[in-house]
């Protein structure tokens, strides 16, 4: 995105960068509300503009990564975006996150556009309720002006249903102002957005919150204060690689847990949903390793089926 700001930039002459530099950094981390609420008042989309309830629309939530910062997660596999399309729809799901992770660094490509519109095409055949996010890297720009110009390239090749903001777990300084004109933008447009980071930088107005469950574990108590302050939906995910970091989690689930192991793993997070008040996201083709590889769960015949059943007892 950084890439992206410098070509628009250059367009303007030294002044008008200045003036653009003055009016939107801030060296306020995104925790001080103040500094957005002066000049935008954010809300969630509301239940009569979005024509079914947000408790609908995330019943049934999976994750599938195909395309990771610009590459294909899956290389050497026979997988296309066809037949993971297929894998996807036989779910029924209302709610598909994570396809594309768009790049840091420039537009998104054709190829995760290819995948998108494959995969929501073949999906919406069974269900045409079902809602599709991308993932974009909120964390590192400075700039709201070149975040929505990022946002409305992405709309004119691939419209998605929802978007969901990503701010890395280390990134502590945050500029407010970026997530407030990005959340508003969205809205503006029809679209959900998501906020998944670090829990003290929640920007207001967000449709829901994804939470991670490190060590494959949530805290019940965590999650009901969240909910309690901001009122939507809380979406928790498995672990995940960010950049190139090994996270141990992640190495054990690639390499040294079995079908069954793994299953154990998914069941307790399906099965605490209901009384913990949030809904899982069935990782299909996830979670990431730190070479931008992802698991794919329909290889791993126990795992799958256990997904499978566990959506349709408890989603």
């Amino acid at each position: 995105m950084k890439l992206l700001g410098f070509s628009l930039i250059a367009f303007f002459s030294i002044s008008s960068w200045l003036q653009a530099s003055r009016a939107e950094k801030t060296s306020q981390p995104v925790s001080s509300s103040s500094a957005w609420n002066e000049e935008i008042v954010n809300a969630p989309l509301k239940h009569s503009f979005l024509k079914v309830d947000n408790k609908e629309i995330f019943r049934r939530v999976i994750q599938a990564r195909l395309f990771h910062q610009g590459s294909w997660t899956l290389p050497g596999s026979s997988q296309t975006p066809l037949s993971i399309g297929r894998s996807l729809a036989s779910l029924h799901p209302t709610f598909l996150t994570g396809l594309v992770r768009v790049q840091d660094y420039g537009g998104i490509t054709n190829a995760d556009v290819e995948a998108f519109k494959a995969v929501r095409s073949v999906v919406l055949t069974e269900n045409r309720e079902c809602l599709f996010d991308m993932v974009v890297n909120a964390g590192d720009e400075s700039f709201g002006s070149v975040f929505i110009e990022h946002l409305k390239q992405i709309n004119a090749k691939v419209r998605p249903d929802a978007w969901t903001f990503l701010v890395r777990p280390n990134d502590k300084n945050v500029n407010a102002l970026v997530l407030a004109k990005g959340v508003a933008y969205a809205h503006s447009c029809g679209q959900l957005v998501g906020f998944e980071g670090p829990l003290s930088l929640i920007p207001e107005g967000v449709d829901f919150i994804v939470i991670r469950a490190w060590d494959f574990k949530v805290s019940k108590t965590k999650l009901a204060s969240i909910r309690a302050k901001y009122e939507v939906p809380l979406i928790v995910e498995i672990p995940t690689s960010f950049g190139k970091s090994k996270q141990p989690e992640v190495i054990s689930y690639f390499k040294n847990e079995s079908g069954v192991d793994r299953s154990e793993v998914i069941s307790r997070l399906a099965v605490d949903q209901s009384s913990f008040g949030y809904r899982f996201a069935y990782p299909l083709i996830y979670p990431i390793d730190p070479v931008g590889h992802s698991f794919d769960a329909t290889k791993d015949l126990i795992l799958f089926v256990t997904i499978r059943a566990l959506m349709v007892k408890f989603n």
